[in-house]
């Protein structure tokens, strides 16, 4: 049974969870991904205490210093130990907030600023809190413009451990950090930044890497270079850097210091302008050779407008080249009336070819200045042209622009208006009209290009229309690898964010979630492989939710990990051994601040996930192979099936559904509705509980009411619940195994014997097993040898009245895991684990065939015994279980 709770925090907001009747709240919560305080987890600290407005609960075990009597009697709980007996209203101590671990905001001073250009400044900061930033290359952080109440957001240039912080910024009059660059900044002044932000950043890998850059779109570009270097990287890595104008060229002297220190590492530059001194004049693709793409298996960053993602997009799709992968941080346009916040796309799906052609770039010679024009104004990228010519000022590409007042035009990107012009509408710019009123728009790469309205918060929310996007596409050369290879680059990248910087409740929260996985896994084989995937999701989030970074968390959950899991380990039996064991580890590493060993296991751990799917996916071969069927076999029979929910139940209904049966699908789960929707003939959902024989009789009239008659019944419904010696048994328990495994059969032919017996025909097909000889289950077993003592002994009383009775005796059958679990025990102990092993062991030395069964082997027997085919079989067990005769 589960309870909904809800949860209210301090700011208003509720958040409502579902919490099982044998669950903690703080687990349930924990697992819906909703981290309330928590810290010791076992009622001895009382971080996490609660009040409990209504409802009624077991309050658990705990010390009376976490929560004293009298606060116990007043309501208060601890979440820690508390299990739900009904529905619950919680006050939780904390803001929602505190359900995600927020960017970090950072002082920091002005050290240097440097105009490299006409056009752009390096600017240098330092933070006396420098030892707990943690950055990875290519992200970005916003910064407050000193005196505006304003940020703006600037990747990162240098590498990760440097100890100052720098970042180009392209410089336009009116613009706000412009105007306080350029008129009001010294070294010395005071400033703050919050972040890091972003999911852009340098995957760990040993492929090449091309690099692409775009204005100052070259700061998070210098940020993987320098860790390339820092980290003694021998990767291929090859830059192509692109400009507008001969003023936007910056850092070459830093480039070429790089490639003489970076093994492996080469670069070039090009400027769309013809009358450019540079050598390459054109675009960034004019520049992209064979030598760069290494076939394909190349990781290509780049930092651009979409134009000019597209135009590279385009430009490998015209070549046949498909990276291994594409990770680009580009801006989309905004409305008008509205910012944007940086937000995350990535997508395993292979990239799409560009829809417009590549953007082609007019050269524009520079005249007289006109007017101030505005941050983030700009005529192309790395070659990519954005803006029609007209006469002003080149401007470079990734420039920043925040100032609000210009004059009021149009102008369009690809023939789309973009900015609005006097008036009522928007329209095309032409040739010399003024430019650019007041923009709204934030970064490339974190270099700010058009200017957001003064009178607007800054990033307050993601917009439909126009963002900052950061994204990554890869082939789907082999779905496991490219998601697991995937996930582990992204993981890595948190893991160096936050490990060594997790408070005692972040760490305890993480441990939680990593013992949640372990019921659902029994050595090698899944217990719940559903609750598995679940729980195994709700742990590999929590580690993207702690760096304080939403954007790592949708890079992570875009990749649809725990979607492809639940497809693909739908039916899984195996289970890589260490796979909850490296959960439990990687988090002891974390709580020793253990990088090296944390970061392997986490390698490690993507590799045995990986195996887990690849054994998954090549076990279901097989089964979705088309199963042997005899179209019409079934044509006018009204067949019920118990047990319909799961297994071998569930397969015969599917497969006499398949034959043209018309099936009633009995179970007290409610999975038999889905079941029904999905079959493509008649089909009728009945729950019903059949350990009571008000639970059969519900199922007889009910097929009676709808059809008028039952054909066919097979008595699936059993199955052990306990694997343990005999004398482990209570007596408790035998009764349960004998009402599961016994009296289901006895009350539902009882049920349906009667209208059989008055139309003078009938088929009972009951599911017996080969366990009558086994070890580990006596209950179950003598419930399955009365099985056979019914089917022989109805066998010869029905015989007169034209009723057929007879049964299949499965042997051991690999089934994926129950979605409802029978209700014994998780084999949590090493000598349950024992037992059931030695179950398994004897279940396989018996059969001849030394394997398990499929469940198409057992539904063809039951399907078999069912027809009219086997008109001549009656009183007959037939074993099903590579000759183990039982």
């Amino acid at each position: 049974m589960t309870f909904q709770v809800a949860l209210s925090f301090e700011d208003g907001v509720t958040r409502f969870i579902t919490c099982a009747e044998d669950q903690t709240v703080a687990d349930a919560s924990y697992r819906q991904r909703i981290n309330i305080p928590l810290d010791c987890r076992d009622g001895a600290c009382g971080t996490c205490k609660a009040f409990c407005e209504s409802g009624t609960y077991d309050g658990g075990t705990y010390i009376e210093d976490a929560l004293s009597d009298d606060e116990a009697r007043r309501g208060y709980v601890l979440p820690c130990s508390m299990k739900p007996t009904s529905d619950l209203v919680l006050q939780i101590a904390s803001t929602s907030a505190v359900a995600k671990t927020e960017a970090a905001t950072y002082p920091a001073t002005l050290t240097a600023l440097d105009r490299l250009s006409p056009t752009t400044f390096a600017l240098t900061v330092e933070t006396p809190d420098r030892d707990k930033l943690a950055f990875l290359p290519g992200q970005y952080v916003n910064i407050e413009v000193p005196g505006t109440g304003e940020t703006r957001s600037y990747s990162f240039s240098n590498a990760p451990d440097d100890k100052s912080l720098t970042f180009l910024v392209k410089l336009t009059p009116g613009g706000a950090m412009s105007d306080y660059l350029t008129e009001r900044a010294s070294a010395g002044d005071e400033l703050t930044f919050t972040g890091p932000n972003g999911s852009f950043f340098l995957r760990e890998a040993d492929r090449p890497v091309l690099l692409l850059a775009g204005g100052t779109g070259l700061a998070p570009i210098l940020s993987i270079v320098r860790t390339l270097r820092a980290t003694g990287s021998a990767r291929p890595a090859h830059l192509i850097y692109g400009v507008s104008t001969d003023d936007d060229l910056v850092e070459l002297d830093t480039l070429a210091e790089l490639a003489a220190q970076v093994d492996g590492f080469t670069w070039d530059y090009c400027v769309a302008d013809p009358d450019s001194s540079a050598p390459n004049k054109g675009y960034v693709t004019s520049l992209i050779g064979d030598e760069h793409l290494h076939g394909g298996d190349v990781a290509v960053y780049l930092c651009g407008p979409p134009p000019m993602v597209e135009a590279v997009r385009a430009h490998f799709t015209e070549r046949g080249v498909e990276p291994t992968g594409f990770y680009y941080e580009k801006f989309a346009l905004s409305r008008a009336s509205a910012q944007a916040e940086p937000v995350v796309v990535e997508t395993m799906a292979e990239p799409e070819p560009a829809a417009a052609p590549e953007p082609v770039v007019e050269a524009v010679p520079e005249p007289e200045p006109v007017r101030p024009v505005t941050e983030g104004e700009g005529r192309a990228l790395a070659g990519q042209r954005i803006f029609e010519p007209v006469a002003l000022s080149p401007l470079g590409a990734g420039a920043v622009r925040t100032a609000t007042e210009e004059a009021a035009t149009a102008r369009t990107v690809a023939g789309q208006a973009i900015w609005p012009g006097e008036g009522t509408g928007t329209r095309s710019l032409t040739s010399g009209e003024a430019l650019l009123p007041a923009g709204n728009a934030r970064a490339v790469a974190g270099q700010e290009m058009l200017p957001a309205p003064d009178d607007l918060a800054p990033l307050v929310a993601p917009q439909p229309e126009g963002s900052y996007e950061i994204g990554e596409e890869h082939p789907s050369v082999h779905e496991s690898d490219a998601v697991f290879e995937a996930r582990r680059a992204l993981e890595l990248g948190a893991l160096e964010l936050v490990i060594g910087r997790l408070s005692s409740q972040q760490l305890a929260g993480y441990r939680l979630l990593a013992e949640a996985t372990v019921p659902y896994v029994d050595g090698d084989r899944f217990v719940d492989a559903a609750a598995f995937t679940e729980t195994n999701a709700a742990f590999h989030d929590y580690l993207f939710t702690l760096t304080g970074n939403e954007h790592l968390l949708q890079a992570y959950r875009a990749l649809g990990v725990q979607g492809h899991m639940e497809e693909t380990l739908r039916d899984a039996t195996w289970c890589h051994p260490r796979c909850t064991q490296d959960h439990l580890d990687i988090v002891t590493a974390f709580e020793a601040g253990d990088r090296t060993t944390a970061r392997r296991l986490v390698v490690e751990h993507a590799e045995r996930a990986k195996t887990t799917t690849r054994r998954a996916m090549d076990d279901a071969r097989p089964s979705r192979a088309r199963a042997f069927v005899t179209p019409g076999r079934f044509d006018g029979k009204v067949v019920v099936v118990t047990g319909a929910a799961q297994g071998i139940g569930e397969r015969v209904a599917r497969r006499i559904s398949a034959e043209g049966g018309t099936v009633v699908l009995a179970d007290r789960a409610g999975l038999v509705t889905e079941l029904a929707d999905e079959l493509t003939g008649e089909a009728l959902p009945v729950l019903a509980d059949l350990e009571t024989w008000e639970g059969a009789q519900e199922v007889a009239e009910a097929t009676l009411a709808r059809y008028g008659r039952i054909d066919v019944l097979v008595n699936n419904v059993g199955g052990a619940i306990w694997f343990k010696p005999f004398t482990e048994f209570t007596p408790a328990e035998i009764e349960a195994e004998i009402r599961r495994s016994l009296m289901t059969t006895l009350f539902s032919c009882r049920a349906a014997l009667p209208s059989m017996t008055e139309r003078g025909r009938g088929v009972i097909v009951n599911v017996s097993s080969a366990a009558t000889r086994g070890i580990h289950r006596i209950p179950y077993s003598a419930a399955k040898g009365g099985i056979n003592a019914i089917t022989a002994s109805l066998a010869f009383e029905c015989a007169d009245a034209g009723i057929r009775v007879v049964a299949t005796a499965p042997g051991g059958t690999e089934a994926p895991p129950r979605r409802i679990s029978r209700g014994g025990s998780a084999l949590e102990t090493e000598q349950e684990q024992t037992w059931f092993q030695a179950h398994i062991e004897q279940t396989v030395s018996t059969s001849l065939m030394k394997r398990y069964g499929t469940l198409d082997e057992q539904a063809a027997a039951i399907a078999f015994l069912a027809s009219d085919e086997a008109s001549y079989i009656t009183g007959t067990v037939l074993p099903v279980a590579g000759g183990d005769l039982g």
